[in-house]
C-alpha cells in the first residue's frame, strides 16, 4: 500500500519504524511502516519553497544477491511556477485561519487541537504545523487578522468625528458609535467568520490569561479613541474615563452575545431583530451617560 503525502513550501524530517531524510529533492526513502512528522528544516528552501511528494511503502525488499535492502526512489518532483506555489500557500493558511477561527469560538482555545482544526480545513495536520507551528500561534494570528481589520474600520469612522461642529452631547455619542457599532455589525452581519470571531472575544475578554493578547491587538486603536474622549471631557479624571472605556467594551460585547435574559419580563415581546436593535439603543444610551456623568 502506498501514500502519497503532500507537503508545501519546506523539507521535512521523517521519523518512524525506520528512517526517512530529504537531503535534496530527488531523496530516497527507506520503506516503514509507520510514520509521524518530528520537525521541519527550513534551511535550503528558498522563499517561494518547493512541493515534496514522499512515498512510503509498507514493505521492504531484500535483494538474495547482496543481502541489502532495495530502497524506492522518489518520483521527480515538478515544480510550479513562484507566484502560483505562494497563492496556495496564502490560501492554505486562510483555510487554517478561518477553520480556527470557528473552532476556538465553538469549543474554546483548550477544546480545540490542530488535528481538529485541519480536519475542519479539509487539509493535511502538517499544513497546520509548517504554516503557523503551534496551536498559540495560530491562535495569536486568528487574533491579529480581525483586530487589524477592525482598527481601520473604527478609525476611518473615528477620523470623520469632527468635534469642533458637534455639541458635546452628540460628540460623545459619535464616539461611541464609532468605536462600539463596528463591532456589533460585524457580530449581527452576515459573515459567518466575523460571527465566530466576535463570539470568540466576547468569551476572551473576561480571561485574565489573555489579556497581553487583547492589549497587544486591541489597545493602539483604543488609547486612539481614548484621547478623543479625553479632548472632549478636559476634567474627567483619566483613571475613572479608563475604567469607563472598559465599561463599554464589556458592555458592547454582552450585547454581541445577547440572550435577552428577562424577555418574559418585558412588557412587549418583539423579534430576535427587534430585540437586538433595542438592547443596542439601550447600549448606546446608557453608555453616553456614564461618558457624561464622568
Amino acid at each position: 500500500m502506498i501514500d502519497e503525502i503532500n507537503l508545501r513550501d519546506r523539507r521535512c524530517h521523517l521519523t518512524s519504524i525506520g528512517l526517512a531524510s530529504t537531503a535534496n529533492r530527488s531523496a530516497r526513502f527507506i520503506p516503514v511502516c509507520a510514520w509521524d512528522f518530528r520537525a521541519f528544516d527550513r534551511k535550503g528552501c528558498d522563499d517561494e519553497g518547493w512541493v515534496g511528494i514522499m512515498t512510503l511503502a509498507t514493505g521492504t525488499a531484500t535483494s538474495k544477491a547482496t543481502g541489502r535492502t532495495r530502497v524506492k526512489k522518489a518520483p521527480e518532483v515538478k515544480t510550479v511556477p513562484g507566484r502560483k506555489k505562494s497563492r496556495a500557500g496564502a490560501d492554505t493558511r486562510v483555510k487554517l485561519l478561518d477553520a480556527a477561527e470557528r473552532l476556538f469560538a465553538e469549543t474554546g482555545y483548550d477544546g480545540t487541537s490542530l488535528r481538529d482544526i485541519a480536519t475542519r480545513a479539509k487539509l493535511h495536520l502538517a499544513l497546520s504545523t509548517y504554516h503557523f507551528g503551534t496551536k498559540e500561534r495560530l491562535f495569536e494570528e486568528v487574533l491579529q487578522r480581525r483586530a487589524a481589520e477592525m482598527e481601520q474600520i473604527r478609525l476611518t469612522a473615528l477620523d470623520k468625528v469632527d468635534l469642533t461642529r458637534l455639541s458635546k452631547d452628540e460628540a460623545v455619542r459619535a464616539l461611541i458609535e464609532a468605536y462600539a457599532m463596528p463591532m456589533i455589525r460585524a457580530r449581527y452581519g452576515s459573515s459567518r467568520q466575523w460571527q465566530a470571531h466576535v463570539r470568540l472575544l466576547s468569551q476572551l475578554i473576561s480571561v485574565k490569561r489573555w489579556v497581553p493578547l487583547i492589549r497587544k491587538y486591541y489597545d493602539n486603536c483604543g488609547r486612539q479613541f481614548i484621547a478623543r474622549f479625553e479632548d472632549l471631557l478636559p476634567d474627567a479624571e483619566h483613571d475613572a474615563l479608563l475604567d469607563c472605556f472598559s465599561f463599554m467594551i464589556s458592555t458592547m460585547l454582552y450585547v454581541c452575545s445577547y440572550t435577552n435574559r428577562f424577555d418574559k419580563e418585558k412588557a412587549r415581546h418583539l423579534s430576535a431583530k427587534e430585540d437586538v436593535d433595542a438592547a443596542v439603543e439601550h447600549f448606546l444610551r446608557f453608555t453616553h451617560a456614564g461618558f457624561m456623568a464622568l
